[in-house]
């Protein structure tokens, strides 16, 4: 086994740096070596809750913004209890997060996905997303695979530096966020978490993305109203 992670690791490292580095070379990297058909990392941030980072496609990222819109979702499950957790049929396995079902009921879902956490010890930092064409669970090989995995894009997000680290900063989409909730909690005189709440909130009645409000209210076409 160990031998057979060494070559996987290689094979990781040596795709992430094919596709230059970064972020999107990670979510790439994970597509490349695994035998999955996309790939998302979304990380925990204080107050924001999870959030996409990467997103290998478009289909990914409309689902990874659904459960960064609603707040629930697999791998808000996964990041949160630390196991991996799995969408056997896109189809017909919503009953779990009924706000994350409604949140993607206009968008054509297929196959499986299942959800592998990072976590720093104790601490949890957020989830990988692994999507499949097929329906089922993973087998136990490529869970373990995947959990390797997850352990090297923990271990790159922990030691990037320099350059390396510019490439894994924060998207443009997590800033409009946060700066989002800061307008939103100063022009309410609101707690900051409230803020974020109220944003969710509008995205989620408005049948938006939380990115798509928050990008609103930074360019001002949009003021959240108080209660």
């Amino acid at each position: 086994m160990g031998t057979q992670f060494d070559q996987l690791t290689g094979q990781f490292l040596r795709a992430v740096r094919d596709a230059g580095g970064g972020l999107t070379a990670v979510c790439d990297a994970c597509v490349r070596v695994l035998p999955v058909r996309r790939a998302a990392i979304v990380l925990h941030e204080i107050d924001a809750g999870m959030q996409p980072w990467c997103a290998s496609d478009e289909f990914a990222d409309q689902v990874e913004r659904a459960q960064a819109t609603v707040g629930e979702g697999p791998a808000v499950s996964a990041s949160a209890h630390g196991t991996p957790v799995t969408i056997a049929d896109f189809t017909a396995e919503y009953e779990r997060w009924p706000g994350f079902a409604e949140a993607l009921a206009g968008v054509a879902v297929s196959g499986s996905l299942f959800a592998v956490p990072l976590r720093l010890g104790p601490l949890p930092l957020g989830a990988v997303d692994l999507y499949r064409d097929t329906v089922g669970k993973p087998g136990p090989r490529l869970l373990a695979a995947a959990l390797h995995i997850a352990d090297l894009v923990t271990a790159s997000l922990v030691l990037a530096s320099g350059d390396e680290a510019r490439q894994w900063a924060q998207p443009l989409s997590s800033r409009w966020i946060h700066q989002a909730a800061a307008m939103t909690s100063g022009e309410l005189g609101i707690d900051i978490g409230d803020a974020y709440a109220r944003l969710r909130g509008y995205a989620f009645i408005n049948s938006l993305s939380l990115a798509e409000v928050a990008h609103r209210v930074v360019e001002r076409e949009l003021r959240i109203e108080p209660v």
